[in-house]
């Protein structure tokens, strides 16, 4: 079984090959990305889990869903459309800005999630100017110069994408860009206030399930360093530094991410 669903909600899509009692990946992509992120991952996972992938609010087909675009409303999206399926218990992956959504949401709901899985990590509360000044760029771009120059701009200079432009090849980098320019920008031209975002660095002690972080070798700094603090702050956390890869990892080396993550959640079940 393989569904696509557009109700008045998010746009899910659910992987259910075996329809058995498989373990449920929840997969969440990052800003300016959508679910097709993860191409390689519901390759390799989807024989033997059933897998939950959306895209956020003003992201993919999710687009028109209004604003404000912040990391508590798509995660009440999220636990929306986990409740209406009558999903109990998960396994949650996400890359950036899905990373931040899955700490908030494991906050709000631990009897929910069996795991976390995260790239990247956007951590609410932690300093990060960089990606603060990248994305106010893009803002300001956008209003400048219009939509396409802005998620040019945000392709070729935001740093994250720099090891994707340095081995195209390799990266797919056109597969990738073709992605970022699905973007419609309404998240980054939306003036909606979005709630305060949960300060997840102040509670990461409550955290109690495995968490397996994971970074590119040469990511962003802000994320390197961020990784380092959730390394030190969460209970049951693992982290990995993967080879060959900047900030997407499991796109820019998928099959090593994906033996990591593997035997991450084969751990669980031991």
């Amino acid at each position: 079984m393989d569904i696509a669903a557009k109700k008045p909600g998010i746009f899910t899509r659910i992987i259910d090959i075996r329809e058995c009692n498989d373990p449920w990946i929840v997969m969440v992509h990052g800003f300016t990305h959508n679910h097709t992120y993860f191409f390689r991952q519901v390759e390799e996972f989807q024989c033997d889990h059933r897998l939950f992938l959306v895209d956020l609010r003003g992201h993919g087909r999710s687009a028109s869903i209004p604003g404000p675009y912040g990391p508590e409303e798509y995660a009440d999206d999220i636990l929306s459309v986990l409740d209406k399926t009558g999903i109990a218990t998960i396994n949650f992956w996400g890359t950036h800005t899905g990373s931040a959504i899955g700490l908030v949401m494991a906050l709000r709901r631990p009897r929910l999630f069996r795991s976390l899985i995260l790239e990247g990590t956007f951590l609410p509360g932690f300093p990060m100017p960089r990606v603060g000044e990248l994305i106010t760029r893009a803002r300001s771009m956008i209003r400048e110069k219009g939509l396409q120059a802005a998620r040019d701009d945000w392709f070729d200079n935001a740093d994250w994408f720099s090891h994707i432009n340095r081995f195209p090849e390799r990266c797919r980098v056109q597969e990738h860009r073709m992605m970022v320019n699905d973007f419609d920008g309404g998240p980054w031209l939306c003036d909606l206030e979005p709630r305060p975002v949960t300060l997840v660095a102040t509670q990461l002690s409550a955290i109690k399930q495995p968490v397996l972080v994971y970074n590119g070798a040469h990511d962003l700094d802000d994320f390197n360093k961020a990784a380092l603090f959730l390394e030190k702050g969460l209970p049951a956390e693992k982290r990995e530094v993967i080879p060959d890869a900047g900030g997407f990892p499991a796109w820019e080396n998928p099959d090593l991410v994906n033996r990591l993550v593997r035997f991450f959640l084969e751990g669980l079940a031991a």
